[in-house]
């Protein structure tokens, strides 16, 4: 892969996979739980993931540094009551939730996915209103990169000496 975003992507999904077992599927959000559709193509819970709102700013010889948002939408599936007249069993598995949000947040808060990347850093965490039963909750964290995909290639002529790629001769 290419792509400072499709390597970032494969990056948290490993990280993910590897330390947050409860979560039984992955992927990019492409609108798989939105409100409004019918049927669900994921496995609760899920985790979609997303970029949004990046901003970048020139460097120098083209090479730019993004910063923005990784947007991480876990869901789950009809959840039982937390009401105060519930069993305890059922007040367990209503809120069981918040710890496998709580086990992502702490395999993500400053993790530094190497290269060229930053760290993670929580920025907003905020339930969904829905008309459906599915449980998301919207989970946003800021990382910075360095993009240099389009850095210019220079080459220098000193005087007396030549250096090209691979090749360096004297006078």
């Amino acid at each position: 892969m290419n792509s400072a975003f499709a390597n970032l992507f494969l990056l948290l999904q490993q990280r993910v996979q590897d330390n947050v077992p409860a979560i039984t599927y992955i992927d990019q959000d492409l609108g798989q739980i939105n409100p409004g559709v019918e049927e669900f193509p994921v496995t609760f819970p899920c985790l979609l993931i997303d970029f949004e709102d990046f901003k970048f700013k020139n460097l120098s010889e083209h090479v730019q540094t993004a910063e923005g948002t990784v947007l991480f939408k876990l869901g789950f599936s009809s959840y039982s009551s937390s009401a105060q007249m519930a069993t305890e069993a059922s007040k367990e598995a209503a809120l069981n939730f918040y710890d496998i949000e709580w086990d992502l947040h702490k395999v993500l808060q400053g993790w530094d996915a190497g290269d060229y990347y930053g760290h993670l850093d929580r920025s907003s965490a905020i339930t969904q209103k829905r008309p459906d039963q599915l449980r998301v909750r919207e989970l946003r964290y800021t990382i910075a990169f360095e993009d240099y995909s389009t850095k210019l290639e220079t080459y220098t002529t000193l005087a007396g000496l030549d250096v090209s790629p691979g090749i360096v001769t004297g006078a």
